[in-house]
């Protein structure tokens, strides 16, 4: 049977759909779908745009025939500030640099950054007792931001603990125009006069400075001959293959791409998961109950996250409802059928997680926060990390990362939203809370 044209809105239905997709995409993905099924067309200039909800449709793009789609128009407002790193990079030059890369992300060398979590961790949830004496309330994503690039500084960029906190510092006051930059997905009028484009041009600036900052220092103390490959920056800076060497800017474009993607998602999977433990107390108890039994008061140690299933459940959960990362585009390197629907040559595709993880055929209540809820027998329901050869290299650190320290925090306090704060879910770069998740933090009784 020959591949068929798919439906999707025309005309007035067209115009409104597209100007809701500029104020709440999210919502919009999910009304497409529910009217016009699992693959949707949206006749846009130059090329179509293809929204696809099936695991299959997932699957077939990013598994089956992941070298009929590359990453396309959509990532190019990302590969303006992040350059040509790992996650924007293609072909021959990303499979260099995945394979020089992945001995540092393997489970076993992760593992090894355990203590780095853990002081880092404990770190914040100290920062945090003079909130819960007075109950001050507290920007928890701030908070984890901080933390994320304290564990990203030290684990992967060899960094020394001093020194984080003033890039740490730098890098907040240039992060607004740059996530604005992202978030308007548009880079074509970048060169522009105009203030808001000024300030990014600067932002963007800083963030190299300091990436070349970070580069020009572990050039000067690190031997060319050490054999050490604790860190990524070590293998970057002195791969063992001249092959494999850099140059410097895509050495800056790989710290970029590392800093930014390492740090927006794990802080703000962890906010989105401190975020429902406060709004479903039986969870947080259970998850109270786990750690007090597992660890009868004393720090997590390595081969304790293992033994505390149901924290990992619940941040499998959380990534669920809200994905960090909630799309995934793709754009067509030749003419191809999704779900018996024809793709032309050059179309956009974009997956959803946020919409897919919601699929009413795989998820039994989509919308309720369950950790115990398990998909129907499909892998490609699920995917918060990517799927397939491009999935995210930086997944076991993540979990490691969010895991211990979601015990550490459970296991000394409890935090409360705050009624006069609302929680609004805003996607930018990731699906984060919008303006912070502000919380107040109680001692545990």
């Amino acid at each position: 049977m020959p591949a068929r044209h798919a439906p999707g809105p025309h005309g007035e239905e067209l115009r409104t759909s597209l100007s809701r997709l500029r104020h709440d995409a999210l919502a919009t993905y999910l009304a497409l779908h529910a009217r016009y099924g699992d693959v949707v067309r949206l006749p846009m200039f130059p090329h179509p745009l293809y929204l696809v909800r099936h695991p299959d449709a997932v699957q077939h793009i990013l598994r089956d025939r992941a070298q009929r789609y590359r990453k396309g128009n959509l990532f190019k407002s990302i590969a303006s500030v992040q350059g040509q790193g790992l996650l924007t990079s293609e072909g021959g030059f990303w499979r260099q640099q995945r394979r020089l890369m992945q001995p540092v992300f393997r489970q076993q060398h992760v593992n090894g950054f355990y203590e780095v979590v853990i002081e880092e961790a404990q770190s914040l949830v100290d920062g945090w007792r003079r909130a819960a004496q007075t109950g001050e309330p507290v920007n928890v994503t701030a908070w984890l931001h901080r933390l994320a690039f304290r564990v990203a500084g030290r684990a992967l960029l060899g960094l020394h603990a001093k020194e984080l906190d003033p890039m740490a510092r730098q890098i907040e006051a240039i992060a607004a125009p740059l996530m604005h930059h992202l978030a308007s997905g548009n880079p074509r009028y970048a060169w522009l006069p105009t203030p808001r484009t000024r300030r990014f041009r600067h932002a963007l600036r800083t963030y190299h400075d300091i990436a070349q900052h970070i580069i020009n220092r572990r050039r000067q103390t690190q031997s060319p001959n050490c054999a050490a490959d604790t860190d990524l920056l070590s293998r970057l800076i002195h791969p063992r293959h001249a092959e494999a060497s850099l140059t410097s800017k895509q050495l800056r474009d790989e710290i970029i791409t590392f800093i930014g993607a390492g740090v927006e998602t794990s802080a703000t999977a962890l906010s989105w998961t401190l975020y429902l433990l406060a709004r479903h107390p039986k969870v947080s108890r259970r998850l109270q109950v786990e750690i007090d039994d597992r660890l009868a008061g004393r720090a997590p140690l390595p081969n304790d996250p293992e033994h505390l299933p149901y924290g990992r459940m619940i941040l499998e959960e959380t990534m669920r409802l809200y994905p960090p990362s909630a799309v995934l585009p793709r754009q067509a390197n030749t003419a191809d059928h999704i779900g018996g629907y024809s793709i032309p040559k050059h179309a956009l595709v974009l997956m959803s997680q946020y919409v897919t993880h919601r699929h009413p055929d795989f998820w039994p209540d989509p919308e309720r926060f369950n950790p115990e809820q398990a998909a129907k027998q499909h892998r490609f329901a699920y995917f918060p990390f990517g799927a397939g050869p491009r999935a995210c290299i930086g997944k076991p650190l993540a979990l490691l990362e969010m895991h211990l320290t979601l015990v550490t925090i459970a296991q000394t306090y409890a935090l409360r939203l705050m009624p006069e704060r609302p929680v609004q879910p805003a996607l930018g770069a990731t699906l984060h809370p919008r303006g912070g998740l502000w919380m107040t933090v109680h001692e545990r009784s």
